[in-house]
């Protein structure tokens, strides 16, 4: 009986890499301090802000215990309680609970036929309800241009946070590069991304010098007037196993061979996908007619495609139908091609 094929690869990635993320590991438990109590950062969360920096060009970066913390940093840093902020209708649910973690109200905006905000209709939200902050949600790796709407936020004061989660570039052609018109960035290193931790990770960045200073600030526990500090911290440990993965996918060539497994669905697949560029393909959406019986037949050949998460609000139909009709397959650099073809063949 074969393998299944997961979303999630750990167990795959453990036996290719495992000996790579011990020895990290490793030499990681020499530098338990943080940086929070006035200590300079470890060897490995410094040599991760330069690999960070090289992929990405943002000049400021504080690492996190994950992305949610990142969000809530972020809106709490740029807004004060009880702001109006607009978020997409689609998305994991961290999108919303962070703004409502820190008091704020939330809008939402309808997505189009990238599964990513209605860049259009959010233009319009923002001169209708003047918010203090928009968040950009680039999901599966397709990153969001969204250089139209930027003078209008600058009109409006309203600030502009990227949630990068799954979509860390490392040199892709994206038309538009993360960080270049926004305030914030927040990433997720988890186990689930690429690159990831074994556990929990996350980043919060920026190329404003005293946004940067004022998330160090709240990031060591310190308050200041309407800013409450608060700790987030990514331990050595997993800034060393992020190293090594950041590493492991340049040697390895692991984002060419998460694009020819896309490539293989988008040749082999009679479904139609998301719009728009994608360089990175944390999963791969198709839309099938009929999606319980697909989703099925898939689970039968052991490939464990599975629904996309539900929409975040009920009042915006795009969002609603996105999120009822979509199928999210498995998309990541350890897939054995040949396997896969030999399971789809007898899916179609």
């Amino acid at each position: 009986m074969p393998k299944a094929i997961a979303s999630i690869p750990h167990q795959l990635r453990l036996d290719a890499h495992r000996i790579d993320y011990i020895k990290a590991i490793n030499e990681a438990i020499d530098y338990p301090f943080q940086s929070e109590d006035g200590r300079e950062p470890s060897p490995f969360h410094q040599l991760l802000e330069i690999k960070c920096k090289e992929h990405t060009g943002i000049a400021y970066w504080q690492f996190t215990n994950c992305c949610t913390d990142s969000l809530q940093i972020a809106f709490h840093t740029l807004c004060n309680i009880g702001d109006t902020v607009i978020v997409p209708a689609y998305g994991w649910r961290a999108i919303v609970n962070a703004p409502f973690f820190v008091g704020l109200n939330v809008l939402f905006c309808d997505i189009d036929e990238t599964g990513n905000v209605d860049v259009e209709q959010l233009h319009e939200m923002i001169k209708q309800h003047q918010p203090k902050a928009i968040l950009i949600v680039h999901n599966f790796g397709a990153i969001v241009d969204f250089t139209e709407i930027v003078s209008t936020c600058e009109i409006y004061g309203t600030k502009i946070i990227e949630d990068a989660a799954p979509s860390f570039t490392m040199g892709e052609p994206y038309t538009y590069k993360l960080g270049t018109k926004s305030d914030v960035v927040c990433f997720s290193f988890d186990f689930t991304k690429s690159p990831g931790c074994l556990g929990a990770g996350g980043a919060i960045a920026t190329n404003k010098k005293h946004i940067a200073s004022v998330i160090k600030t709240v990031c060591s526990h310190t308050s200041q007037g309407n800013i409450i500090g608060t700790k987030s911290y990514l331990d050595t440990s997993s800034a060393a196993v992020l190293v090594k993965d950041i590493q492991l996918i340049e040697k390895n060539n692991y984002r060419q061979k998460r694009q020819d497994v896309a490539n293989f669905y988008k040749q082999h697949l009679p479904f139609e996908t998301l719009k728009g560029d994608n360089y990175i393909y944390h999963r791969f959406i198709i839309f099938p007619e009929n999606k319980q019986e697909l989703l099925e037949k898939f689970r039968d050949k052991k490939i464990l495609a599975k629904s996309v998460f539900a929409a975040n609000t009920a009042t915006c139909n795009k969002a609603l139908t996105f999120s009822e009709t979509a199928v999210e397959l498995p998309c990541h650099h350890f897939i054995d091609i040949d396997d896969l073809h030999s399971r789809i063949k007898d899916i179609l």
